[in-house]
């Protein structure tokens, strides 16, 4: 009640139209929602609802745009000119994660200038060590901003719970540790390609089943009006959809299918054969020349308009 009010008061200079009486709604709505999500952790209901209503801007400013332009467009651009401030303790997390992936490209860079000016052997002991530690030090940065990016609220989203936030970040960091450990023992250390591929996979199956587990228990951090407005944009191109299904032939759709599994299966084929019989350094040219068929068979199954 006390919600619908304050944004009656906001209106009362404007004519009651439909998209107007519409917009108020929406806005009361997602007002109270915010209300109670702040009382949820700890805020009295005064100043629970003085901050919401902070949050909102000037709602008026657009309120003449809601006749002229969609009405979700106008929501969204209100919400999104209210950006959540960047906490300090977000701010120096990512200060922090910057500072390892500056260590992490330094000590690379000195291992590959370093190397002409001491001994071979040494360089070769050294310069492995070096590129180890690198590894280390980017998945590391690369948790932190996962950990922190993720604790810190949004225009659109709210702050994901630390617990969780940390085991995203845990995540991250053995995803990348894995493949950066990997790709150091086979480029640099001498290690064959399936010394090199366990290595990676000690970290990153571990990590993918976690990450699943993490997808399939999550919670929806969508705050109200980008919530509404998602429901609203699906509903709108089911029914684009429905009204435009022969833009693609289900007969090619299905095609396209089977000759998508083919091709990139043809593509590792062609990438292992290369490996053995010239090396990686010319293995990898089987993707790329890939990603170009696939996208051309994408071209093909649209009708041409």
């Amino acid at each position: 009640m006390k919600e619908r009010i304050y944004v009656d008061r906001l209106f009362s200079d404007y004519e009651d139209t439909p998209e107007i009486s519409d917009f108020k709604e929406e806005i009361a709505g997602n007002l109270a929602e915010r209300v109670r999500e702040l009382i949820s952790k700890g805020l009295d209901e005064g100043k629970a609802f003085d901050k919401a209503a902070a949050e909102l801007g000037d709602i008026t400013a657009i309120a003449d745009e809601v006749g002229k332009k969609n009405r979700n467009d106008a929501i969204a651009q209100m919400y999104m000119r209210a950006r959540a401030p960047i906490t300090k303790r977000t701010a120096a997390g990512l200060t922090a994660a910057t500072g390892l992936l500056l260590l992490a490209v330094l000590a690379a860079l000195i291992t590959v200038f370093s190397r002409a000016d001491i001994a071979m052997a040494d360089a070769e002991t050294g310069g492995v060590r070096s590129y180890y530690i690198s590894a280390v030090f980017l998945s590391a940065a690369c948790g932190l901003y996962a950990y922190f990016g993720l604790t810190q609220e949004t225009a659109a989203h709210y702050a994901m719970k630390k617990r969780r936030a940390l085991a995203y970040g845990a995540v991250c960091m053995a995803c990348f540790m894995g493949a950066g450990l990997a790709a150091v023992s086979f480029l640099f250390a001498g290690e064959s390609l399936s010394d090199s591929v366990r290595i990676k996979a000690v970290f990153i199956i571990p990590a993918i089943c976690f990450l699943t587990f993490l997808l399939m228990t999550e919670t929806k951090r969508q705050k109200p009006w980008l919530k509404a407005m998602v429901e609203r944009d699906i509903e709108n191109s089911i029914k684009y959809h429905s009204n435009h299904i022969n833009m693609v032939d289900p007969a090619k759709a299905a095609r396209f299918g089977v000759a998508s599994g083919g091709l990139w299966i043809l593509a590792f084929a062609v990438f292992m054969t290369l490996h053995f019989a010239a090396g990686w350094h010319y293995a990898w040219l089987a993707f790329p020349f890939a990603l170009a068929a696939q996208v051309f068979m994408v071209a093909t199954i649209f009708e041409k308009k």
